[in-house]
């Protein structure tokens, strides 16, 4: 698609966006109408608040094979789906107006798919639909669009906390919340989060660990970053109960026995648990995963130190590394990606 295309696109959606933001006044009703495939009538609904720290806010119950909430709500704000029983159905903005919601229980590609019938939502269906048709850089020009809207409200709030490419760009955006957002303690916290993560990004320097590898000896990142043999770093933050993780794995070893002979090492550090460890361990020689491996044994608690430092809000998450100088030149490139860039820094 050409640039003058996805300018006009991302503008006309930021003009919609403005307008639903004029029309939105505190303590409006919604309604959130659903159909649902694969679930029991009687199957008990919950609406989770993320800017309440996942407060539940409206319960309800499937019955002929739909189901309906009528919260009541001071502010929009992004809500998660779920059963009683704590599975994850779907995820979309909560605002005035009627949403609407079809779930499939079935299809465990039907969670991404958002919601329908208000500004907001709409505006994000279209999103989700470019990232699932390949079409990168539309998606990213409407997420543009809306993170950089004179105001920002509840979809940017769910932009920055979930997918922001940028967290300079979040917090730029978290400055421009509507009041009703701004003083959230979610957003107090999200903050501090994009400084710190800001710190790992493109530009930043790399912060040390040390974790154990399958034999139990301690092996440091900066022993690695440090070696004269490599020339490029690629961390790898990942987990065995990932499944996105897993499903790269192949392709980084093709990266490895592309690029390891020229001065690619891979610091792969997982966060699975101790009760897992013969799994990553099975899973390490299974998968022909022979570069450095060690896990913090965390399971991706927020209390890790390596989670905390380099402020990761999702597994799998990449840093690639200059050797010796311990710059951090890329973050949370995909493996296609990485192998266009190490096709260009070791091609001599």
């Amino acid at each position: 698609m050409k640039t003058k295309t996805l300018l006009s696109i991302a503008l006309s959606i930021l003009i919609g966006f403005v307008g639903c933001h004029s029309n939105q006044k505190q303590s409006d009703y919604c309604t959130v109408k659903g159909t649902v495939k694969g679930l029991k009538d009687g199957t008990k609904l919950e609406l989770l608040d993320e800017f309440q720290h996942f407060k539940v806010i409206a319960t309800t119950t499937v019955k002929d094979g739909a189901f309906e909430f009528h919260p009541n709500i001071s502010a929009p704000t992004h809500v998660y789906l779920y059963t009683k029983d704590e599975d994850q159905l779907k995820d979309f903005i909560l605002e005035p107006g009627t949403i609407l919601v079809e779930v499939d229980a079935t299809d465990e590609d039907d969670y991404g798919t958002g919601a329908i019938g208000t500004p907001s939502n709409d505006v994000d269906r279209r999103c989700k639909a470019f990232f699932d048709s390949g079409n990168r850089e539309a998606a990213n020009a409407l997420m543009d669009s809306v993170l950089n809207a004179e105001q920002t409200g509840a979809l940017a709030l769910d932009i920055v906390s979930n997918r922001c490419n940028s967290s300079a760009q979040g917090l730029d955006a978290l400055n421009r919340l509507s009041p009703e957002l701004a003083n959230l303690d979610f957003v107090a916290e999200l903050r501090e989060e994009l400084t710190r993560r800001l710190k790992t990004e493109p530009g930043g320097m790399y912060i040390d660990m040390e974790y154990p590898d399958v034999d139990g000896n301690l092996i440091s990142l900066s022993s690695v970053v440090n070696n004269p043999a490599n020339r490029y770093i690629l961390v790898d933050f990942w987990a065995t109960w990932c499944s996105g993780c897993v499903e790269t794995l192949p392709k980084l070893v093709e990266l490895y026995a592309k690029y390891h002979d020229k001065g690619l090492e891979i610091y792969g550090m997982s966060a699975d648990t101790k009760g897992r460890y013969e799994l990553w361990k099975s899973c390490l020689a299974e998968k022909n995963m022979t570069w450095v491996n060690v896990c913090d044994f965390s399971g991706g608690r927020k209390d890790s130190k390596a989670r905390y430092d380099y402020a990761l809000d999702a597994y799998p998450c990449t840093l690639l590394i200059e050797g010796q100088t311990g710059v951090i030149i890329a973050r949370d490139k995909g493996p296609d990606e990485l192998d266009a860039m190490l096709a260009e820094l070791l091609q001599d």
